[in-house]
């Protein structure tokens, strides 16, 4: 199943864009059903930018798989964050989620599966490079 295939399922199942990034990446990395939960749900605090148009969610569950991803806290911290912020902030030009969204949330279908979809693709590669996936 290709990507927008994928982002569209996770949709379907109810998860906002920090659930589905996580559950995506931690599904891709061979984690079982039942260990994934927790942590999908504990993205839920994200959705929306905190719930407050701030931060993305998409990012924020991207930075977090990094860090699940990466057992040398140096390398997460040091080069696999700041590797994906910046790519994140030169692909859509902002972190922030009002700001994605041009202070719109009715726009949340149009912009968010996009940028969860370019994200999760981009994320991936990166697991790829640190043998995660």
């Amino acid at each position: 199943m290709n990507a927008k295939d994928r982002v569209f399922e996770e949709k379907l199942k109810g998860h906002c864009c920090s659930e589905s990034i996580m559950n995506m990446c931690l599904e891709d990395m061979g984690w079982e059903p039942e260990a994934r939960q927790p942590l999908i749900k504990s993205m839920g605090a994200y959705c929306g930018g905190l719930h407050e148009g701030l931060a993305c969610g998409t990012l924020c569950a991207a930075n977090a798989v990094l860090w699940i991803a990466e057992e040398d806290y140096n390398k997460a911290h040091d080069e696999l964050g700041p590797e994906m912020m910046a790519w994140f902030k030169e692909r859509f030009g902002s972190w922030n989620c009002t700001e994605l969204l041009e202070g719109d949330e009715a726009r949340k279908p149009i912009v968010c599966p996009p940028i969860v979809e370019d994200t999760y693709l981009k994320l991936h590669d990166m697991l790829e490079d640190i043998g995660a996936v």
